[in-house]
């Protein structure tokens, strides 16, 4: 991966050996060079030397910095560690992700994506006119105009497109199918490719419906897939070549994607049960598939890239709520047998379970992405946070407390914020942060009123989108420029939402509601600042 963290092949030579310890404050750091005659300071030191102590520091000691002088600003902006800092906290997969969002827009494209936050036309030019070889430009791309959009104390929100898949019916149906319309109609979910060239509808009609978006940006329906029931959710890859549905009779049907663009059944993965999860690894290869009859499964891609083969069976004692994976070689399960566990893949390839959290009436499990912290949430109204040991082993961390049972929760892509939900009909949203510590706390926490079932964070970690299922509308909660946390906009329906999440540019939110109406909702600075005109 060509990570902006890499070190490059020639260093610039030290003539004074440099001692870098931390102080025990986190903002705060001791350089000292050795000299018998006097203790040198960051002027001292050449900017080749500081780029390379940059690359040590986490994004908050460099904000730090930044207050000191002048001079240290200067050489902080000159070497754009604000952004490879900001960059760093992200895991290689995440940072592969946001390097091919920006790779596949153009030049144009780049300069709309950042209109939306700002017309400092300088500031447009100097950011649309680097190479797109520097192996820093995702970092910096994404960083600035995460900066613009924490700025934004609202949104002004523009619907950039509504595919409206009312069920449409015989002119005399039977009785029966009057009584099934309102099911028939729902969008059960509905969510973006990687790339943002497809969309794919999970429908209450048993059929996954994926469009193409034209050249005008209008949208397109290109195949309807049918299956046998209900079709529960249906998710793309993270590199959009492939697409898992997942249906109520407990089936899991892999697509591929086509030279003719066509999506072409590939596998399919029968369960016993209802399906709790489905989830691809970040780097597209594996799925890993949870169920009510208390098994997990991974099917993982065959060498050639054609075709899926199963790889592991992980068996329960009783019905799975969740399952999770960081990555491929470690999975995160709830059951409904109290206990949430912890699988690894040994290097003969077999799996053993490594660690087992007890909690009661535990409902969903989560992974940081770094995977250095656990969550559990159960009916007990806790939510438990662990820690990885460096041998390790895992030990408990923090213990949050919540008015009502937890139903679910997510970490950032950074792993710094987590975003509990509660169940029950006065719902509240929590966002808890990481302290310097490595101990968590609650930030702020938002009520909802009725039943929210999930949040989804942006891929700068920085937003977040609540599902409220008995709800008609969902919250866009961002961080302030202060690090603080806000509503900035609210997405309604006419009927109660079904999913929402963002595009993997961060710069439209697609939600779909119960009576089969989605909605691609671009977000914009809520000022002057929104528009350029040439």
């Amino acid at each position: 991966m060509h990570g902006i963290n890499n070190k490059s092949a020639i260093e610039p030579p030290v003539t004074q050996a440099l001692s870098l310890t931390p102080t025990g404050n986190s903002a705060a750091w001791s350089i000292t060079v050795s000299d018998k005659e006097k203790t040198s300071t960051f002027q001292d030191l050449t900017s080749n030397t500081l780029s390379l102590i940059f690359r040590h520091l986490k994004l908050r000691d460099i904000r730090s910095l930044q207050k000191v002088c002048t001079h240290l600003r200067d050489l902080i902006k000159e070497d754009n560690a604000l952004a490879k800092a900001w960059y760093r906290q992200f895991s290689s997969a995440h940072q592969n992700q946001l390097r091919m969002t920006i790779s596949r827009k153009d030049k144009n494209q780049l300069r709309a994506w950042f209109e939306l936050f700002s017309n400092d036309q300088a500031l447009l030019k100097s950011l649309t006119d680097r190479q797109p070889t520097s192996v820093y430009l995702p970092a910096l791309l994404f960083f600035t105009r995460a900066e613009l959009m924490s700025q934004c104390k609202t949104f002004e929100l523009v619907t950039k497109a509504t595919i409206d898949k009312h069920y449409k019916a015989n002119s005399t149906p039977p009785i029966a199918d009057h009584m099934n319309m309102p099911y028939l109609n729902r969008v059960n979910s509905a969510a973006l490719s990687a790339d943002g060239r497809y969309l794919v509808t999970a429908n209450g009609d048993s059929t996954a419906k994926i469009y193409r978006q034209k050249a005008d940006g209008t949208w397109e329906k290109k195949t309807s897939i049918p299956h046998n029931d209900w079709v529960s959710s249906a998710i793309f890859s993270p590199d959009s070549h492939h697409l898992h549905t997942a249906t109520f009779d407990g089936a899991v049907k892999i697509y591929s994607l086509e030279c003719d663009e066509s999506w072409e059944p590939n596998t399919t993965i029968p369960h016993d049960a209802f399906i709790d999860s489905v989830s691809f690894s970040t780097d597209s290869r594996h799925v890993l598939t949870g169920s009510w009859e208390g098994i997990a499964k991974i099917h993982s891609l065959n060498d050639n890239g054609r075709s899926w083969q199963l790889t592991a069976i992980l068996p329960h004692n009783s019905s799975l709520n969740s399952v999770i994976s960081t990555d491929a070689r470690h999975v995160l399960t709830a059951c409904n047998d109290d206990t949430a566990k912890i699988f690894s893949q040994m290097d003969d390839g077999s799996w053993e379970e490594k660690e087992v959290f007890h909690h009661n009436g535990v409902r969903s499990a989560a992974f940081s992405a770094d995977g250095r912290y656990a969550f559990t949430a159960g009916k007990d109204c806790l939510a438990k946070i662990y820690e990885k040991k460096s041998d390790g082993s895992w030990k408990k961390n923090t213990i949050i407390q919540h008015r009502q049972a937890v139903n679910s929760a997510t970490f950032s892509p950074d792993s710094r914020n987590l975003v509990t939900v509660t169940a029950g009909k006065y719902c509240t949203v929590k966002i808890c942060g990481r302290k310097a510590n490595g101990l968590w706390e609650v930030k702020v926490t938002f009520d909802h009123n009725k039943w929210v079932s999930s949040a989804t964070f942006s891929p700068d970690g920085r937003h977040l989108v609540t599902t409220p299922f008995h709800n008609k509308t969902s919250k866009i909660i961002g961080q302030q420029d202060d690090g603080s946390w806000s509503e900035k906009a609210n997405i309604v329906h006419d009927d109660n939402i079904s999913s929402a999440t963002f595009s993997a540019d961060g710069s439209q939110v697609i939600t779909s509601s119960l009576d089969g109406v989605v909605k691609i909702t671009e977000l914009r600075s809520n000022h002057s600042l929104s528009a350029v005109t040439e």
